[in-house]
């Protein structure tokens, strides 16, 4: 029996081993466990504090505030969430508002206009260490205010091109033989002015109520735009401004010429009349996956900060690039064509740093 006793010692010692390993497992448990609780109340005290900033945007206008988890469950919810929305903490976001925008929002974070129970509603989503955070402002009524000012344009539009192009050809009648007095072309420049605002105004109604279907045909980046630099050739030559392109071979986009061609000339034009003699205009494309962006700028003197958020509205005109003598639709005929592509428009700027304007419009495959 003298071969037990080192067996005995080396199942002791195996013994005294896998305690040891035991009671380290059972510290690193602990620890863990700890960890997990810290976390956890790091995390409880985050939603507090997220959940006290979102009540205190509330006077500022924001209506519906939601704190969802990862697995897009409410946290929490303030009172208009509850009671106009039916989103209560515990449930499932998309069971509560079963909307395919608000899911596109939280898939991708940003602001979306959401459409729920025959109202519209403007969604922004963010995220935060424990899930989605969400804020909803009912839109409905500046909706309903917008289409009703948009029928009123179309309809005195409407009603105002007919006597306009009555009135001249009247005065194609009466003009008089030789040399024609300033007045005479002072009054048929500002009639044919007034002509092509009307015009302007019925296609931008019919392009915001989807009535222009859009002719799509692939267009090169390239010669598309030298062909608008030459267009415009006049103005910025006169002007002695410098023009610098930067657009890559073989770039296209799957767009309406007309439509996408009245965005960027607006944009070109309006970089010309607000750049000073000797300045410089540049624009530059380049591919972001799915899309192409196209980007001009100027040498101007900038526009103010406090202009940014309103210049793609119609008739916004202020020092810049909504007045200098113009309708005040450009901007916004080019915000409006280049969303009927499905494309987005930006303006950035800094006061006496020049404006760049950035569009996209989708892309045409390499398969195309």
């Amino acid at each position: 029996m003298s071969w037990l006793t080192p067996v005995l010692g080396i199942l002791l010692l195996g013994v005294l081993a896998g305690l040891v390993f035991l009671e380290r497992q059972r510290r690193r448990l602990e620890e863990a466990l700890r960890e997990a609780r810290r976390a956890h109340r790091e995390l409880e005290a985050g939603r507090d504090r997220m959940a006290a900033w979102l009540e205190g945007l509330r006077p500022g206008g924001v209506e519906a505030l939601l704190l969802l988890d990862r697995d897009r469950r409410i946290l929490w919810a303030n009172r208009p969430a509850m009671e106009q929305l039916n989103a209560r903490p515990g449930r499932a976001l998309l069971e509560a508002i079963p909307s395919p925008e608000l899911e596109a929002l939280l898939k991708a974070p940003g602001a979306m206009e959401v459409r729920w129970r025959d109202r519209w509603w403007l969604g922004t989503s963010w995220t935060w260490p424990g899930g989605w955070g969400l804020a909803l402002v009912d839109i409905t009524r500046q909706r309903e205010a917008e289409r009703a000012r948009r029928e009123l344009t179309a309809n005195v539009a409407h009603d105002l091109r007919t006597p306009l192009t009555t009135i001249r050809l009247l005065l194609d009648e009466l003009k008089p033989a030789g040399p024609l007095p300033a007045s005479w072309e002072r009054l048929t420049g500002e009639l044919d002015r007034l002509i092509r605002l009307v015009n302007t105004l019925l296609d931008l109604a019919r392009l915001e109520a989807g009535e222009w279907p859009l002719a799509y045909e692939a267009l090169e980046i390239r010669p598309w735009v030298q062909s608008w630099i030459e267009r415009l050739a006049p103005l910025w030559q006169a002007r002695g401004l410098t023009v610098q392109l930067d657009l890559p071979e073989g770039l296209r986009v799957w767009a309406d010429s007309e439509w996408a061609g009245r965005a960027l000339g607006n944009l070109l034009d309006n970089a010309i009349r607000f750049t000073p003699p000797g300045g410089e205009v540049r624009v530059r494309a380049w591919s972001e996956g799915e899309w192409v962006a196209i980007e001009v700028s100027d040498t101007g003197p900038g526009i103010p900060p406090e202009d940014l958020p309103r210049i793609f509205e119609r008739f916004y005109r202020r020092d810049r690039h909504r007045g200098g003598g113009g309708s005040g639709l450009g901007l916004a005929i080019a915000r409006h064509a280049v969303e009927a592509h499905g494309g987005r428009i930006q303006a950035f700027s800094e006061p006496g740093q020049g404006a760049r304007f950035v569009f996209t419009l989708p892309a045409v495959s390499e398969e195309a």
